[in-house]
């Protein structure tokens, strides 16, 4: 501070997938990593594609397509504690997926990421 004034020496940001939805016409050219450093499966895609569509948040990555324990959870944090219990005890081998649908998506949102869970599990 300066004479009454503040002047800023050092500015950080942090720039995540929520906020291009909100900024995407200030943000051209902004592109996001892939998960896990592979390319989405087709239903990954799918929904990142939904989730672009949207100011809610709609998330899916396959960890392992042949386990048996799907989750779908309303709620991120949530969906991180289910993820963690699973590992905890001692199931994380059989973890098909993470996922979440928050930021209450309209029905039509929920119905095509749970359409897609489901057609994953079966």
């Amino acid at each position: 501070v300066k004479a009454g004034a503040c002047r800023a020496l050092d500015v950080a940001s942090k720039l995540d997938e929520c906020g291009h939805f909100l900024c995407e016409e200030r943000w051209v050219g902004v592109t996001f990593p892939a998960p896990f450093g592979r390319a989405p499966e087709p239903d990954e895609a799918y929904i990142k594609e939904l989730d672009s569509k949207t100011g809610a948040s709609l998330k899916l990555t396959i960890l392992n397509k042949h386990g048996r324990i799907w989750t779908m959870v309303a709620g991120g944090g949530a969906s991180v504690v289910y993820a963690d219990t699973i590992s905890d005890l001692g199931f994380s081998g059989e973890l098909a997926n993470y996922g979440e649908y928050s930021g209450a998506p309209s029905e039509a949102f929920t119905y095509e990421y749970a359409k897609t869970v489901l057609k994953l599990m079966t």
